[in-house]
């Protein structure tokens, strides 16, 4: 057993021992499976780096990055989702963690990302490096039968076209600041990758050969019951698509008395809330992990998002960042592009967990104020507000 304050290695994976040793390490760390950690962890090792760290030649610890877009006002903006991240339990308290997240900005950075969002099992950890919540994500539990009355125009149909799925989640969900723009493989990974021994289905709903919506999800056996249906994603467009996928689900009342959306797979406010007759009955709502968002690259970051067309204003930060020390920039918005440039006087002092959830429109600055989370000139706190007005922050993924 290495000692205290040894030497941490931070290396990419080197093969499959590699693999299943971190495999291993990541079963061992949250009481999962180690085969079912490889299965996923060979699916994505193609598109993903696997990092590890190693102290004496032994894999304490490790995380992933997932490469993929992140709309904020409108725009695909590069960032690469953490995932994967563990630590042994008998390296913990060593500083394998903190060496992991100071690796994992880095690498990000260099991959050219301006964000890394992530699902947090411990926000205090996140949180020290430089992330900050932006929500947490809901599982809300409804009763089939409640669905069962609900009927669109159209049709479902089994196994839509991929391709097809990702251009109908471009063009809606850049509405929302938040939500992944997805490379062609996150499905393969994220999804094919799983028990085999679980039920998994996809429909698309089609309005005169159009997809206009689109269901995934799996089924379990619950112990002296029937099944119940976990959707993963539901995506639709027209009031018909909601309806009919809707319907569909409830149509399997006989075997489930449950639909659960999962991971923020449907808006906190519900659209349920105003179809159904009864939400207050049929609708029950549980919080799960926190989505945990961070700006790796400040410029990047406010030059590749959208801005609001009529947002005007100069704000000059200075950002506290655990991992690169503190910067001076000025922040410019007009005719919805923004520029930035070093220096400026620091009128607005924040760390950059806070100005990333402000990035995300989870925080307003005004409010960061009032939560001791930022400091500064108030008319310059007002001028940040203005310029993301009217953003609406949904993480709808799970990764």
């Amino acid at each position: 057993m290495a000692r205290e304050g040894d030497p941490i290695e931070i290396r990419d994976a080197r093969g499959d021992d590699d693999l299943r040793r971190f495999a291993e390490v990541d079963a061992e760390s949250f009481g999962g499976n180690a085969a079912a950690n490889m299965r996923w962890l060979t699916a994505a090792a193609p598109h993903a780096p696997l990092r590890l760290a190693c102290i004496e030649g032994e894999v304490a610890g490790g995380y992933m990055l997932l490469s993929f877009g992140q709309f904020f006002g409108g725009r695909s903006v590069p960032a690469q989702g953490v995932t994967a991240v563990a630590v042994h339990p008998a390296w913990r308290r060593r500083g394998v963690a903190g060496a992991l997240m100071r690796d994992c900005v880095s690498l990000a950075r260099e991959q050219g990302a301006a964000l890394a969002p992530l699902h947090a099992a411990t926000v205090r950890l996140y949180r020290r490096w430089g992330w900050e919540v932006c929500s947490q994500t809901l599982r809300q539990i409804v009763r089939t039968a409640s669905l069962s009355g609900l009927f669109g125009s159209g049709r479902v149909r089994a196994k839509p076209d991929r391709a097809a799925i990702e251009s109908l989640r471009r063009s809606h969900l850049a509405d929302w600041d938040g939500p992944l723009d997805r490379p062609d493989w996150f499905l393969s990974a994220e999804w094919d990758a799983g028990d085999p021994d679980t039920p998994r289905f996809e429909y698309g709903w089609y309005e005169d050969d159009r997809l206009t919506g689109y269901v995934r999800y799996e089924s379990d056996r619950q112990a002296g019951s029937w099944i119940r249906l976990r959707v993963q994603e539901l995506v639709v467009t027209t009031l018909d698509a909601m309806r009919g996928l809707l319907g569909f689900l409830g149509g399997q009342e006989s075997q489930s008395n449950e639909v659960i959306f999962v991971h923020s797979a449907v808006l906190d406010a519900s659209p349920l809330l105003w179809l159904l007759p009864e939400p207050h009955r049929d609708i029950e709502v549980q919080g799960f992990l926190c989505w945990m968002q961070r700006v790796v690259d400040i410029d990047v970051a406010m030059r590749s998002r959208g801005w609001p067309a009529t947002a005007a204003g100069r704000v000059e930060l200075e950002v506290s960042d655990p991992v690169t020390g503190v910067e001076r920039v000025v922040l410019e918005v007009e005719g919805g592009s923004a520029r930035v440039t070093q220096g400026g006087s620091g009128q607005v002092r924040c760390g950059i967990g806070t100005l990333s959830a402000w990035y995300s429109s989870a925080l307003r600055a005004r409010d960061a104020v009032r939560l001791g989370l930022l400091e500064g000139d108030l008319s310059a706190v007002s001028t940040m507000d203005a310029l993301i007005a009217g953003g609406r922050s949904w993480m709808p993924d799970f990764f």
